[in-house]
């Protein structure tokens, strides 16, 4: 049996850079305001896994070109990433309603949706902010499209919410948009910043992009087969806002009329309403019953892993080195973590 190897390990040629993180996300969010200074180290208390930073430092390391001031320059800008990653999370915090996010009360939950909506547009600006002081016209100009799609990717997945016809195609051009775009931008950008070869780029570029496709489509697997205390955000949130991910478009494919009832009812009636069932884990239960019956599940993960493997063919234009063996374990973890 294969042994899963952990973040720290994955993380181990970047630690130094990786460490300085924290304390300059807390320098670019910097303020006299009480109100969202409290809100700020409240959110950044419980430290995420800190992808994009460091697919931002991978990207700049892979050739190890990085000057000293490079060196500065990265670790500002893997911190705005994060913070423009944090702002996007605060804001679906509030759309899905959501009351958990890194085993600790959303901020919505916590203070207020309008102290959230607030908090979050001033993560936005000061990421924006932080961006441009890398002085490279590539990577701005870069950070501007994503930061569309981005958009984008979330008003696009709001159109769709409750459409049961919704297609995997159109799934996989949103979670493009909302995920796999920023995560693209962060690897791609550190090697921009480094000048590593614009082909080498590239194909940094759409390794970050089939890498940010299958973590999106294993992170909506999750929502499903995690257990709350261990992913660290409320589970079944999508379905219970009416989003169709992909193990839901696959089981609404594949079931008779009486099933695809039975899921339409489950959406339409609200958390606690199917029938005899009175609570939300109930709901979830019965879920994950018929998708795990209906293979959906296994469905959607095997298409996670068809991108881990696109993303690993990507990797064959770079000699071996730390940084290469750790963006292909990456791609293992993906399919393998728990959170």
């Amino acid at each position: 049996m294969k042994e899963t190897i952990s973040l720290d390990e994955i993380y181990a040629p970047i630690e130094e850079p990786l460490l300085e993180v924290p304390d300059s996300i807390l320098s670019i969010l910097s303020t006299p305001n009480e109100l969202a200074s409290e809100v700020i180290r409240y959110f950044f208390s419980r430290q995420g896994k800190y992808l994009r930073p460091a697919l931002t430092f991978f990207g700049a390391a892979i050739e190890n070109h990085q000057s000293s001031l490079q060196e500065e320059k990265l670790s500002r800008l893997a911190a705005a990433f994060e913070i423009f990653h944090s702002a996007t999370l605060i804001h679906d915090d509030i759309i899905d309603s959501a009351h958990i996010r890194r085993n600790i009360p959303t901020i919505n939950v916590k203070w207020s949706p309008q102290v959230a909506v607030l908090v979050g547009d001033y993560l936005h600006d000061k990421a924006i902010s932080a961006i441009f002081e890398c002085e490279n016209g590539r990577v701005i100009s870069l950070f501007l499209r994503t930061a569309g799609l981005v958009c984008d990717g979330e008003i696009h997945e709001l159109r769709e919410k409750n459409n049961f016809n919704l297609k995997e195609d159109e799934y996989l051009e949103i979670i493009h948009k909302k995920t796999a775009s920023l995560i693209a931008c962060c690897i791609e950008s550190g090697a921009i910043l480094t000048g590593l070869p614009i082909e080498k780029v590239e194909a940094l570029k759409r390794f970050g992009r089939d890498f940010g496709m299958a973590f999106q489509i294993v992170d909506d697997c999750l929502d499903f087969m995690g257990e709350e205390h261990e992913f660290g955000k409320t589970l079944g949130t999508d379905a219970e806002e009416g989003v169709l991910t992909l193990p839901l478009i696959r089981l609404m494919q594949v079931v008779d009329e009486p099933t695809k009832s039975k899921v339409f009812k489950i959406f339409k009636r609200g958390i606690a309403a199917l029938e005899d069932v009175s609570d939300a884990s109930n709901k979830l239960r019965t879920l994950k019953e018929l998708l795990a019956e209906y293979g959906a599940l296994d469905y959607a993960m095997a298409k996670g892993r068809e991108f881990t493997e696109k993303a690993r063919l990507e990797l064959s234009i770079f000699a071996d080195s730390p940084i290469k063996r750790s963006l292909n374990h990456l791609l293992d973890y993906v399919l393998d973590r728990n959170r």
